[in-house]
């Protein structure tokens, strides 16, 4: 920030790692993460950088062997990774195999369906409902013919009054309420403002 006396190099106060920050912004991450506990202890405030001064003043084959383990737990942790992921996908393309095939799907529908959905037929392979017998000019459609079957005229009446709602009156009301509230209610217009700040009254 331009005219500001902050000094160029300001030790850190946070604790050494091995890992170098390739940029200022790397930086600034890493010292944004949450500190707990009084913001790093009460010995960083009576001591700044106390951490720092301490890894410097280790030995060099201690430095090698803290950050050659922290490297080793994250490969060990990569490896089993990629050794369970093997293991999945392989799993993955077995089960792919057991979704049921529409080529064998039965294309008739069984004798208990038909009877809860009351266009099951008793009798010979060729005759149909109503005298029908498939032939041309003879034939019966069981399931676009009549919707309400197989309830009679009073059983669909009876049917009709135990409803919970109309489906088209409920659509109806939310229409008239939508309609209601944007007639009646001023909704907000963004204008794109382009002019040039000269043209601004002052």
């Amino acid at each position: 920030r331009a005219g500001s006396s902050r000094p160029e190099a300001q030790e850190s106060a946070f604790p050494p790692s091995h890992f170098v920050a390739p940029c200022a912004a790397a930086t600034m991450m890493q010292r944004s993460r949450l500190l707990r506990g009084g913001g790093g202890g009460i010995a960083d405030k009576m001591f700044p950088g106390y951490k720092d001064k301490i890894w410097a003043r280790l030995p060099q084959g201690f430095k090698e062997y803290k950050v050659k383990g922290e490297n080793n737990k994250f490969e060990s942790e990569i490896a089993s990774h990629r050794t369970w992921q093997g293991y999945l996908l392989k799993y993955k393309d077995v089960e792919k195999n057991f979704v049921p095939s529409a080529k064998f799907r039965k294309p008739n529908v069984d004798w208990r369906r038909q009877m809860e959905r009351g266009t099951m037929h008793f009798g010979r392979w060729y005759e149909g409902p109503n005298g029908t017998n498939y032939l041309p000019g003879n034939t019966h459609d069981r399931l676009t013919a009549d919707v309400r079957s197989p309830f009679t005229d009073a059983e669909w009446e009876d049917r009709k009054q135990h409803r919970s709602f109309d489906l088209m009156k409920f659509g109806y009301g939310c229409l008239a309420l939508f309609l209601a509230y944007r007639v009646t209610n001023e909704w907000p217009v963004v204008w794109c403002d382009d002019c040039k700040d000269e043209d601004l009254p002052n």
